[in-house]
C-alpha cells in the first residue's frame, strides 16, 4: 500500500503475498502519479496523493530526446524516507510524431533486452536513455534497500515494464522489493521476454480499460489451431508458443465497461497464459469504433489522464464522456487533434 504505512528502523521487504492481489485503491493512487508525469511540475499531484507526514519528495526528474525528431522520454522518481519507498514514474506519449514513430517500431520485437528476450526497438531506446536516472536513485546509499514501485501510462507503461525487470536482473533490488502497475500498456516484448518478466516480477499488474486500443499493439501471432465458435466475430487468441510478434506479460486487470467507482473488473488468469482470451484480447476493435478505443486509452478511473496530470490531479476537474463520432473523421480528430 502507498498510504499510512509506518516502518521500523530496520528496512524490511514491503511486498508479500498480499501484494500479489490487485488493490484498486493503490492503483488509483499510482494513476495520479502517472498522470503527474504529463505535467511540467508533478508536485501538486504528489501532494494530493501522499499525506504530508510521509515526506514524499522528487529525487530526480528527467526528459531526454528519445528519437531523431527530438521527442522526449520523461518521468520522475520520488522518495519517501518515512515509508522507505521509491516510486519510479514514466510519462506517456507526448506528441503526435512520437506516436507515429512508436507505430513504425512496433511491427514486432527485434531488440535484445539484456538477455531477457526481444523487445520493441523504440521502447528499448527510451529505456536506455532514461535508465541512468533510475539507476542513480536506486544506487544511492541513503536509500539502500528501499522498496520500489514502478508505474506509467501508455508509453510510460512500456518504459516501466522495461525498467522493472532490469532493476531486478541487475541486482539493484530483489524480486520481492519491486511492484509494477501500468495503465494502457502496449505489448513490450516477445514470449521469451514475457516469461522472464513473470519470473522476475511476481507483483505486477497491467490495468486495461475496456477496448483501449494500445494494449492490442503490436499484434500477437494468432493461434491458427483455434476454431472460432459459430456466431462469433472470428477473433482468435494469441499463440502461446510463438516467439514471434508481441506477447503480454502478467497480470492483466481488465475493466470491461467503464472505470467509475464500483465498476467491475476481471483478474485475467485464464488461457492462454498472460493473454487471457476472456479479457481484453477477446474484445475486437473495429475501425468504425476506433475513436472510442482511443478515448478508452486516454481515460482511466474516470479522468482524462494527461489533462488530469496537467491540472495537478485536482479532484474537482470534469472531463468529456465517450465520443459519439465514428469512422475516419472521428479517428483523425481523436488521435491527432490531441497533444
Amino acid at each position: 500500500m502507498l498510504l499510512f504505512l509506518i516502518f521500523p528502523t530496520v528496512t524490511l521487504a514491503l511486498f508479500g503475498p498480499q501484494d500479489s492481489v490487485y488493490n484498486e485503491t493503490e492503483a488509483k493512487l499510482l494513476l495520479n502519479l502517472s498522470a503527474a508525469a504529463y505535467s511540467t511540475d508533478p508536485t501538486p499531484c504528489i501532494q494530493r496523493t501522499f499525506p504530508s507526514n510521509e515526506n514524499t519528495q522528487v529525487a530526480t526528474s528527467f526528459s531526454v530526446k528519445c528519437d531523431f525528431v527530438g521527442n522526449p522520454c520523461a518521468g520522475y522518481v520520488t522518495v519517501s524516507t518515512v515509508l522507505q519507498q521509491i516510486t519510479v514514474v514514466f510519462r506517456g506519449t507526448k506528441t503526435n510524431s512520437q506516436l507515429i514513430l512508436e507505430g513504425w517500431a512496433t511491427t514486432q520485437p527485434s531488440s535484445d533486452f539484456y538477455g531477457l528476450g526481444l523487445v520493441n526497438r523504440y521502447f528499448k531506446t527510451g529505456h536506455d536513455k532514461t535508465w541512468d536516472y533510475v539507476q542513480g536513485v536506486l544506487n544511492n546509499t541513503q536509500y539502500a534497500n528501499y522498496d520500489v514501485y514502478v508505474t506509467g501510462h501508455s508509453l510510460g507503461g512500456a518504459l516501466a515494464a522495461l525498467a522493472a525487470p532490469r532493476i531486478v536482473s541487475s541486482g539493484l533490488r530483489q524480486r520481492n522489493q519491486v511492484k509494477v502497475t501500468t495503465f494502457g500498456e502496449p505489448r513490450v516484448g516477445n514470449l521469451v521476454f514475457s516469461k522472464n518478466y513473470d519470473q522476475l516480477l511476481p507483483y505486477s499488474f497491467r490495468v486495461v480499460h475496456s477496448t483501449d486500443i494500445v494494449p492490442h499493439l503490436p499484434g500477437c501471432v494468432k493461434d491458427l489451431s483455434y476454431v472460432p465458435p459459430e456466431g462469433s466475430d472470428g477473433s482468435m487468441p494469441c499463440d502461446p508458443v510463438s516467439t514471434n510478434g508481441g506477447y503480454h506479460h502478467a497480470l492483466e486487470i481488465w475493466y470491461p465497461m467503464n472505470m467509475t467507482t464500483g465498476s467491475p473488473y476481471n483478474v485475467c488468469t485464464g488461457s492462454p497464459h498472460d493473454e487471457d482470451f476472456t479479457c481484453s484480447d477477446a474484445a475486437k476493435v473495429y475501425f468504425n469504433d476506433t475513436t472510442l478505443a482511443i478515448w478508452n486509452h486516454r481515460n482511466y478511473f474516470a479522468v482524462e489522464v494527461p489533462d488530469f496530470g496537467k491540472g495537478g490531479c485536482n479532484p474537482t476537474m470534469t472531463f468529456e464522456g465517450p465520443p459519439t463520432t465514428q469512422g475516419i473523421k472521428g479517428l483523425v480528430s481523436s488521435l491527432f487533434g490531441r497533444k
